[in-house]
C-alpha cells in the first residue's frame, strides 16, 4: 500500500471514529441513568405493544411527540413540510431509544419533533393501513366524501 492510499484509509477510519463518538456523546453521561438501549424505530407495532412500550395502544414515543406537537405545533405553518435539524432529530431518537427522559421543548423544536414522528412512521416495517384494510378505508372515504365537502363549506363560512 502506498503512502497516499494509507493516508486515505487513515482519514476514512478517523471519520468513522468521529461519527461513532458523536453517537456516544449525543446523550451526556450525567443523563444516562441505567443505559438500556431499547430499539423503538423500525420495530413493529405489535412488538412495541408486546414489550409494554405503548400508552393506550399507541407507541409511547408517538404519544409523546403528538402531545408536544398538539401543545406547541398547531400554529406552525408547514409543520410536516419543513424538515427539522437532522442532528437534533438523531439525538432525539437516540435519547428515546436509550431510555433517557426527553423534553422535546428543551431538547428539540417543533420541526424536529415533526421530523422524528415522520421518521418513526417511515421506519415501521409494516404500513399502518394493511393491504387487507385498504379497501375498507377507500370505501369509507367514498361513502363519507360528501361530508368532506360539507365541512369545507363550513370552514369557508367561518373564515369569512
Amino acid at each position: 500500500m502506498g503512502a497516499g492510499a494509507l493516508a486515505i484509509c487513515q482519514s476514512k477510519a478517523a471519520v468513522r471514529l468521529k461519527e461513532d463518538m458523536k453517537k456516544i456523546v449525543a446523550v451526556p453521561l450525567n443523563e444516562q441513568k441505567d443505559f438500556t438501549y431499547q430499539k423503538l424505530f423500525g420495530v413493529s407495532l405489535q412488538e412495541l405493544q408486546r414489550q409494554g412500550l405503548t400508552e393506550n395502544g399507541i407507541p409511547a414515543v408517538v404519544w409523546s411527540i403528538v402531545e408536544y406537537l398538539t401543545q406547541h405545533g398547531l400554529t406552525q405553518e408547514g409543520l410536516f413540510r419543513v424538515n427539522g435539524n437532522v442532528k437534533v432529530v438523531e439525538q432525539l431518537r437516540l435519547k428515546f431509544e436509550s431510555g433517557v427522559p426527553v423534553e422535546l421543548g428543551k431538547d428539540g423544536d417543533v420541526c424536529s419533533a415533526a421530523s422524528l414522528l415522520k421518521l418513526f412512521l417511515r421506519e415501521l416495517p409494516d404500513s399502518l393501513i394493511t393491504s387487507a384494510l385498504q379497501p375498507r378505508f377507500i370505501q369509507l372515504f367514498q361513502d363519507l366524501g360528501w361530508q368532506k365537502d360539507k365541512w369545507l363549506n363550513v370552514e369557508r363560512r367561518r373564515s369569512d
